[in-house]
């Protein structure tokens, strides 16, 4: 009885670890050069014709948000990793649009930054040099520390 119970335990476990859905880690080209225009709400009611890729700096140019419409994407210089490389690594890598970051959250009932293993935005700085920044996506619920 004992063996039995033990098999049990082990397969069961091993169910539920083999259940887990592999998150995948995306790069998306952020055009902050592009004359694209969304439409968001400024938080008293109003709506604002904006660019749709934008960054804001904050805490003395330590944290970068990355706004794509009205989502936002965090970047800490502190804690983040940001690589400067070869507009040639591009060739090595699979760029996905915005929309591809909607629609795979909304058919997931998971939060925002749950949804993708690692998300990186593509700069273009010149002619041949790009910045990869990793990104966090920003969850409409905040956790204060203390």
């Amino acid at each position: 009885m004992k063996n039995l119970t033990l098999i049990l335990f082990l397969v069961s476990t091993l169910m539920c670890f083999s259940q887990e859905r592999k998150k995948e880690t995306v790069y998306i080209l952020f055009d902050n050069q592009s004359n694209e225009k969304c439409i968001v709400e400024d938080g008293s009611g109003n709506s604002l014709n904006v660019n749709k890729f934008r960054k804001e700096y904050e805490d003395y140019g330590n944290i970068i948000n990355f706004k794509i419409c009205n989502e936002t994407f965090g970047f800490n210089k502190t804690k983040s990793f940001k690589d400067t490389c070869s507009i040639k690594a591009l060739e090595n890598i699979k760029l996905v649009d915005f929309e591809y970051l909607i629609k795979k959250y909304n058919s997931l009932n998971e939060f925002k930054h749950h949804v993708f293993d690692k998300i990186y935005f593509v700069e273009k700085i010149s002619k041949n040099k790009i910045i990869k920044y990793e990104v966090g996506w920003v969850d409409e619920i905040f956790m204060i520390e203390d």
